[in-house]
C-alpha cells in the first residue's frame, strides 16, 4: 500500500486533481464576480451610444422578454428595441439592436440603429457597430459608409426606398469597395429597422 501512495502515478494523479478542484472553484468564483445582467449590458451599450446614461423604456428585449418576441425575417432579426424620451412629446428617439444576414460566407454584422423622431418625420441619426460574425474586412466599412444612413426616411420603407450596398439606381445607393458582401449584411440590418418602424414591430 505504501508502494501505490508513493508511486509517480499517484502523485500525478494527486496533483491533476488539485488542479482541477482549485481551478474550478476560481472559475465559479470569477463566474459570480465578473456576472453582466442583460439589464446592465443594455445600459453600457446605450451609455455608449449617447456618452452618458440615459433613461429608456424597453419595448422589445429578447435577452429578458424571451425568444418568441424577437422581430425577424429573412434581412435578419431584431432583438432589442428602446424608446429614449416620452413618445407623447414632439421629439424622442427609438434604439434598435438589429443584426444583418448574408454578409461574407454567409456572416452577420450587428448595428444599433439610433432613429429620431420629430413629428410625423423620423431620421437616421447614428448607426453604430456593435459586432459581427465571419467578415474580414471590417476595416472597409468605415464612418463614411455608417454616415451614408443617416438620412430622413419616413415613407422609405412604404415607397421601396431601401438602403443598397449592390444596386447603383436605388435611391439610398450605400456602396463601399472591397467589401460588398459585408456591406450587404449591414444594409440588410438598417433596413430591417425601417420594415419594424413601418410594422410597428415591437408591438407584436
Amino acid at each position: 500500500m505504501k508502494k501505490v501512495f508513493s508511486s509517480i502515478w499517484f502523485r500525478c494523479i494527486s496533483v491533476l486533481l488539485c488542479i482541477s478542484i482549485i481551478a474550478g472553484g476560481g472559475l465559479a468564483l470569477l463566474n459570480d464576480v465578473l456576472y453582466v445582467s442583460p439589464e446592465e449590458r443594455t445600459a453600457r451599450s446605450i451609455k455608449k451610444i449617447y456618452g452618458t446614461v440615459v433613461e429608456y423604456d424597453s419595448l422589445l428585449d429578447a435577452d429578458i422578454d424571451g425568444a418568441e418576441v424577437i422581430y425577424s425575417d429573412e434581412m435578419g432579426e431584431i432583438t432589442k428595441v428602446f424608446r429614449i424620451g416620452e413618445e407623447s412629446s414632439n421629439s424622442y428617439d427609438m434604439l434598435f439592436k438589429s443584426t444583418g444576414n448574408n454578409g461574407y460566407k454567409g456572416g452577420t454584422i450587428t448595428l444599433w440603429v439610433k432613429v429620431v423622431f420629430e413629428g410625423t418625420t423620423y431620421k437616421i441619426d447614428k448607426v453604430v457597430l456593435e459586432s459581427f460574425t465571419k467578415q474580414t474586412l471590417m476595416s472597409k466599412l468605415d464612418g463614411s459608409f455608417y454616415s451614408g444612413f443617416l438620412i430622413d426616411v419616413t415613407d422609405a420603407y412604404k415607397n421601396g426606398e431601401l438602403f443598397s450596398a449592390t444596386d447603383s439606381s436605388s435611391e439610398n445607393y450605400n456602396p463601399i469597395s472591397g467589401a460588398t458582401f459585408s456591406a450587404n449584411s449591414a444594409v440588410n440590418a438598417v433596413n430591417l429597422v425601417l420594415k419594424c418602424i413601418n410594422d410597428k414591430g415591437w408591438e407584436k
